[in-house]
């Protein structure tokens, strides 16, 4: 397989590593070890997740010339905010620095069949003017279940012009699996759009293996840089990259 020499494996992992920590304790301190960290002696991470609060921070820490993304999140953790809430947040993310934001999309009222609030929330969000780079439409994809809903709703978010689609935010009960990721790949390749995968959270090399040896079996292993994929993970697993490029 692509991905069977664990050197390689570290490498790519780290190309393409949304470096994370949303935690509700998270200090301002906490946040300016992670942007040090990010940016490693084996190259920089693809970008790093922080909550709204600390974008700024991160922004300070990792200068406007970084190659580093600013990610943050909205609506998050739990889908439930409305619309107006929630491209307001979105939009103020972006003025104070974030390059990225992984918006949970109302998976909840798509999964009754109402598909009008999950476009409108993610065209409010693409058409602002003060948006930077990508708006990464989170389907839950653990919780929506089924495949057929699974893929309706990643076709929904790509035709309302999300420009990557993310599997999850790691805090519902029901986490996405392998070939419920696999659905949204194929989504993305079938509509032909110039979109992106997020996986993860993955807390291990090994967990970030089949993944990228799905990406790769699916779009193709060229395919598979910071533009395109990424892989969302904490601080241990950034250690297990490094500990394996260092040996």
């Amino acid at each position: 397989m692509a991905f069977e020499d664990r050197k390689k494996l570290a490498a790519k992992t780290l190309e393409v590593l949304e470096l994370t920590q949303l935690a509700q304790d998270a200090t301002e301190e906490d946040i300016r070890r992670l942007c040090e960290k990010a940016d490693t002696e084996f190259g920089p991470v693809a970008a790093v997740c922080v909550p709204p609060k600390f974008v700024m921070t991160a922004r300070e820490v990792l200068g406007k010339r970084s190659p580093i993304g600013v990610s943050t999140v909205a609506n998050w953790p739990r889908g439930r905010s409305k619309v107006d809430y929630v491209v307001a947040e979105t939009e103020i993310a972006f003025y104070e620095g974030a390059s990225e934001v992984n918006m949970v999309v109302p998976w909840r009222q798509f999964r009754t069949h109402d598909q009008h609030t999950l476009v409108n929330m993610v065209e409010g969000c693409v058409r602002m003017t003060s948006r930077r780079k990508f708006i990464k439409a989170t389907l839950e994809a653990g919780e929506l279940e089924e495949d057929f809903i699974i893929r309706e709703a990643a076709r929904q978010a790509l035709d309302a012009g999300a420009e990557f689609l993310e599997t999850e935010s790691g805090q519902t009960a029901q986490k996405c699996t392998l070939e419920q990721a696999r659905a949204m790949l194929e989504e993305i390749r079938d509509h032909r759009v110039e979109a992106g995968l997020k996986v993860g959270p993955l807390e291990t090399l090994d967990e970030c293996r089949p993944y990228l040896e799905m990406a790769a079996e699916v779009m193709g292993e060229d395919w598979i840089e910071p533009e395109n994929f990424r892989i969302g993970g904490r601080e241990p697993l950034l250690d297990e990259i490094l500990e394996e490029l260092a040996k």
